[in-house]
């Protein structure tokens, strides 16, 4: 369990520093990099959880066997992705007026 803890660290870390460079860069210099990049973790801490709804869903629905568990993990991983973008772009990276 540590280690998942240490690699969701990680990626959301990672991820936060490709999105204020590249992604958002032209909103992401507004503000404290420090409170963006807690709004960032909060928001992928909370897209996790459609991610494993999903996941958890489709495993019901499709069934465990074979191909269908990485099936489901890919559908699980594309929710939390839009999730995820959707939180940045409305939230972690908004523009200021």
């Amino acid at each position: 369990m540590s280690s998942r803890v240490i690699a969701f660290f990680c990626a959301a870390t990672s991820t936060w520093l490709g999105n204020r460079y590249l992604t958002f860069s032209d909103t992401s210099q507004q503000g404290s990099k420090r409170k963006q990049w807690l709004k960032f973790m909060t928001s992928a801490c909370i897209s996790a959880i459609p991610n494993f709804i999903i996941f958890k869903l489709s495993l019901e629905f499709l069934g465990s066997e074979g191909i269908w568990a990485y099936v489901a993990l890919v559908l699980g991983i594309l929710i939390g992705m839009i999730s995820n973008y959707l939180l940045s772009d409305k939230w972690v990276f908004k523009a200021k007026p």
